[in-house]
């Protein structure tokens, strides 16, 4: 049997165009590839990000609260130490006048006597008589060596006549502190403290 082929030969058809189909293809399936796994991973990133993000703000208000809580403290401290030194000074200004007037009957000398004795915002004037001079000098040398009168200071000194002898008539000006020098030394302190 012979046989006949009407067709001709056998053409070699170009596979160039089914390759360039299938290597396009493939690209785009890896570059969609690719995009799914960068879509997921920034996705990820970012519900992790979130994540961590919630729990930072939760710490953040937490912290929030116990800062307010301690500056509430702090406050209420201040509050306290300025309420405790304020009884301290009450309690200490509350035998300062006993101790002023003590310390005022003891520095006396015995050829002196007071007729006024006024105390005005801290500061006290002296109104008396004395035999002489040198007993005004030893009244202001114990006053200042008192611990409750500071700034003794002889204002006036007069010559008078009292049932016919000759005597001195004085006025003593001095500041005083009824808490005594103690309290004095201490805002001494203090005043040292905020300068240095």
């Amino acid at each position: 049997m012979i046989k006949i082929n009407l067709l001709g030969d056998d053409s070699v058809q170009d596979s160039t165009g089914i390759l360039w189909a299938g290597g396009y293809a493939a690209g785009l399936v890896l570059f969609l590839v690719t995009c799914f796994f960068l879509n997921s991973s920034i996705n990820a990133s970012i519900a992790e990000n979130t994540e961590r993000e919630s729990v930072l703000q939760a710490q953040l208000v937490e912290l929030q609260k116990k800062t307010k809580e301690v500056r509430d403290l702090e406050k209420k401290r201040k509050e306290l130490s300025s309420k405790l030194a304020v009884i301290a000074r009450l309690k200490k200004n509350k035998i300062g006048p006993v101790r002023v007037m003590d310390d005022l009957n003891i520095s006396i000398p015995e050829r002196s006597w007071l007729t006024d004795v006024k105390e005005t915002n801290g500061a006290f004037s002296i109104r008396g008589f004395a035999l002489d001079n040198q007993t005004i000098a030893e009244f202001m040398r114990s006053l200042d060596s008192s611990d409750y009168f500071v700034n003794v200071d002889l204002v006036e000194t007069k010559q008078a006549t009292k049932l016919g002898a000759k005597i001195k008539q004085f006025v003593l000006q001095a500041q005083v502190n009824y808490a005594g020098k103690i309290l004095l030394a201490e805002d001494d302190k203090k005043d040292s403290k905020k300068k240095g």
